[in-house]
């Protein structure tokens, strides 16, 4: 309930992270949170109480982030009277909508979203053209996106209008 993994590991390489009273700068120590006690900055973490899952139909103009540096509304701004740090699985566009979770639990998010669990995910996409062949033999094979090429994809299209070029 501190931060983000990514951010809790910085912290964690930073010293600021202690266990029973020691401080730990190796990432991946097992705890048990009944027993252990961790410290952040010297402050106790106190174990998250309830477990929330939320499933939300995210419309269009929101970023799907617990905050934006541009202060954008976000997908959390959407959900009211949860007490719990939540955070959304996954990522929609800012222009997309469609079904997204929202919860506090980490082990849920990391077996949805590490690629080693392999889930799939599917995406329906209206989009403004003709798609043509080679556009999507790209969109199968993977598409390098500023360096980035992304995973393989079965891509098909489901109802277009006018010819496939």
């Amino acid at each position: 309930g501190v931060a983000s993994r990514r951010k809790s590991e910085e912290h964690i390489l930073a010293g600021l992270v202690q266990v029973n009273g020691q401080t730990v700068t190796e990432l991946g120590i097992k705890i048990d949170p009944a027993v252990d006690r961790v410290y952040f900055n010297g402050a106790l973490i106190q174990p998250e109480e309830e477990t929330v899952y939320i499933l939300l139909n995210k419309p269009t103009g929101y970023i799907t982030s617990v905050k934006d540096q541009f202060n954008r509304q976000t997908v959390v701004d959407l959900i009211q009277g949860v007490s719990v740090r939540i955070y959304p699985v996954g990522r929609l566009d800012y222009d997309t909508s469609g079904l997204l979770i929202l919860t506090n639990d980490g082990d849920l998010t990391n077996q949805i979203t590490h690629p080693s669990h392999k889930v799939e995910k599917t995406y329906v996409a209206k989009i403004k053209g003709i798609l043509t062949k080679l556009e999507l033999k790209k969109i199968q094979e993977g598409i390098d996106i500023g360096g980035y090429v992304t995973a393989p994809s079965k891509a098909k299209i489901l109802k277009q209008s006018g010819g496939f070029t």
